[in-house]
């Protein structure tokens, strides 16, 4: 049967106005100058929270509260570390190949060969007033191809002073300098010195969660992350 002319137009409007509805949807759903794509931040899952999911060896430990833990990782699985109100999200094959990768600000988007065995994480949080900052061991950076992204609680952060909000990168002497990855993190005599690596690298920009009090960004590599309200840190070069 054929359809009229008016018909037909009829139908397009409705498939047009469903799908204007859902972008509408998805936009609003997303505060437009610190969000970014829905599909940037992940979705966790109920069976992702410690004790369960990607993680190799016996069951990973109850990070709810603020301490330092040691983590078995599989990095040939998704990784789901869940530390109270942060969280990080390490895709299957992210993690460079430790020992023989190189490690440093010249690195970072340097491709690598992946890491096939376990990798023992020691991870420390703190949290505080202002927000969280984590401490992941050993140094070490993620294949550029995978984005891996960091979630930190920021129970203060409010829309009207939001672009003052972002998660700094703390390095330490050993893991911003050349070679194998194999140095700390977060500590040591530059352990205090904190940079916004998005300054030189767009792909690191911070973007806030106002319902959830969050901030999330993408990460390249390890060291200590930590949340700042833009009071005095030191900004990259």
């Amino acid at each position: 049967m054929k359809m009229s002319r008016q018909f037909r137009i009829a139908a397009m409007l409705l498939v047009g106005g469903i799908v204007v509805a859902s972008s509408a949807c998805s936009v609003d759903s997303l505060d437009q100058t610190t969000a970014p794509q829905s599909s940037f931040k992940p979705t966790l899952s109920a069976s992702r929270g410690p004790g369960s999911g990607g993680f190799s060896g016996s069951a990973t430990p109850d990070m709810s509260r603020d301490g330092t833990y040691n983590v078995n990782l599989n990095p040939a699985v998704t990784n789901t570390l869940v530390m109270g109100p942060n969280t990080l999200v390490i895709p299957a094959g992210s993690v460079c190949a430790i020992g023989t990768s190189s490690y440093g600000p010249e690195f970072w988007n340097a491709p690598c060969v992946p890491e096939t065995r376990t990798v023992q994480l020691t991870v420390s949080v703190n949290s505080s007033g202002s927000g969280a900052s984590i401490d992941f061991k050993p140094a070490l950076r993620f294949s550029p191809l995978n984005r891996v992204v960091l979630t930190l609680s920021a129970p203060n952060v409010s829309v009207q002073d939001s672009k003052n909000w972002v998660i700094l990168y703390c390095p330490s002497a050993t893991s911003t300098s050349s070679g194998n990855g194999s140095g700390g993190s977060g500590s040591g005599k530059d352990g205090d010195k904190c940079v916004n690596e998005s300054l030189t690298d767009k792909d690191l920009q911070t973007f806030i969660d106002f319902d959830a009090k969050q901030l999330f960004r993408r990460i390249k590599h390890f060291s200590r992350y930590s949340v700042s309200d833009g009071q005095g840190y030191t900004v990259a070069e």
